[in-house]
């Protein structure tokens, strides 16, 4: 059997999403861990350790999405698609941002106050979650992409 260019990036491009799923529950985890033996410093350098691997991870898709992944074939396959994938690449850009913000906020635990690491823990939460509506909308985008009839005999 012969693995083409493409389904070996898909291939890959699938085993980093099911990697960052992982991830994400990680530090999910993390952000939430509760109890009178987790220190507020003993938390955050958890969930500094974990935002690293996360940070690594998602930059890492986001490359392959748009340098070897579907971006640019389903743009050139359905140019229809095109303004939604521009939209998904904004996302990246957005989601770059925030990590470079979120990161060091987190890796500067020491000085922070419990209601300042509550609002940097509700603000990777919400990073998440925003992460999930995008990773939702590429599935609904490729499922399209997939099932569009391309025209030709009648």
């Amino acid at each position: 059997m012969v693995v083409s260019q493409a389904d070996s990036t898909a291939s890959v491009g699938w085993i980093e999403h099911q990697t960052l799923e992982h991830i994400k529950g990680a530090l999910r985890v993390t952000v939430d861990a509760r109890g009178p033996q987790l220190s507020q410093s003993r938390r955050a350098a958890s969930i500094c350790f974990v935002l690293q691997s996360f940070c690594r991870h998602l930059e890492r898709l986001m490359r392959i999405e748009e340098e070897d992944g579907y971006m640019a074939d389903v743009a050139e396959v359905n140019p229809c698609l095109s303004q939604r994938i521009r939209a998904l690449a904004l996302d990246h850009h957005d989601f770059r941002e925030r990590v470079r913000e979120l990161a060091p906020r987190v890796e500067a635990v020491e000085h922070w106050d419990e209601a300042e690491f509550a609002a940097v823990c509700e603000e990777i939460r919400d990073f998440l979650d925003r992460l999930d509506h995008h990773d939702e909308a590429e599935i609904r985008l490729l499922q399209e992409a997939l099932t569009m009839d391309e025209g030709g005999e009648g």
